[in-house]
């Protein structure tokens, strides 16, 4: 009797576990799909009409959602100036420089399998093996990523997403989006985030609340980067949705193009897109033009 009773024990524990296990996928699949859903709905409310139904400025710019995107763009602000900013002054006043640059290198080597990813999808080979490279030389000799000992030997880091694979196989950017706390997109950039967490390993790894955490800490390690920057940016544009928005078309089609970037500056935002100078400078004077 006994030993019935302890197999029907462990029947009904390994049931329970396999029932968990099952549950968890779905939820996971449910998540991407229900995103996926969402994309394709607002890719297909805002199709891009002909250049001949669109001759003013608007068009010229590929925003036919303006409206919407300023107010999405409004309530991201708030959400900075309430949030991520005083967070990241509070992060650049209690770490120093170098505990920064750790972080930064650590969330940097988390996304390596996901470029490496990308790299082969774009059959780009030197760049697949740089990504390889890097991440088993900074997970190993680097501490789990906490030192970027791979750009000591020369393997710099370059960043990949689904969107810019998307770009390379030549599919359009689409009209310019602002997603709510993920900032400047496009219909094949969003669908290209979705994407990339289903490629991702770690996200997969990862528990909910530490895929959460790890979202965070990058909105918070990008928005820490430049401070100033951002800031002068916006004091400095009339318009500074207008420059914000010529800023990122400029970044990812720098990007698709390989195009080699200086130093970097980040979106305020969650987003996982970064700037150099030169389109921080470019961005800054055309917002001034389109407002004039």
């Amino acid at each position: 009797m006994l030993a019935n009773s302890n197999e029907r024990g462990h029947e009904f524990e390994g049931g329970r576990v396999i029932f968990l296990a099952a549950t968890g996928l779905i939820k996971r699949w449910g998540q991407l799909i229900s995103l996926l859903a969402v994309i394709g709905i607002v890719a297909g409310c805002s199709g891009s009409p002909s250049p001949d139904e669109y001759e003013d400025e608007t068009y010229s710019v590929n925003d036919p959602l303006e409206d919407v995107n300023r107010v999405t763009f409004a309530v991201n602000q708030t959400i900075d100036g309430l949030i991520l900013k005083p967070a990241a002054e509070m992060y650049v006043g209690i770490v120093p420089e170098w505990g920064r640059n750790r972080v930064n290198d650590a969330l940097n080597n988390l996304g390596e399998p996901v470029i490496f990813a990308n790299a082969l999808l774009q059959l780009n080979m030197q760049r697949a093996v740089t990504s390889m490279l890097r991440f088993a030389f900074n997970s190993t000799i680097g501490l789990a990523g906490l030192f970027d000992v791979a750009e000591g030997v020369g393997l710099s880091y370059v960043d990949e997403d689904f969107g810019q694979t998307l770009g390379v196989w030549g599919m359009g950017e689409g009209p310019y989006l602002v997603l709510p706390l993920f900032g400047p997109s496009n219909p094949r950039d969003a669908f290209g985030m979705g994407v990339d967490w289903l490629l991702d390993p770690i996200s997969r790894a990862l528990r909910d609340h530490e895929n959460y955490q790890r979202m965070i800490a990058r909105g918070i390690d990008r928005r820490s980067a430049h401070l100033e920057d951002l800031e002068t940016l916006q004091e400095t544009s009339i318009d500074f949705y207008a420059a914000m928005r010529e800023l990122y078309r400029q970044h990812r089609a720098n990007e698709i193009r390989d195009g080699e970037l200086p130093s970097l500056l980040p979106i305020p935002s969650f987003t996982h897109e970064e700037f150099s100078e030169d389109e921080f400078d470019q961005a800054s004077a055309k917002g001034e033009m389109e407002e004039q």
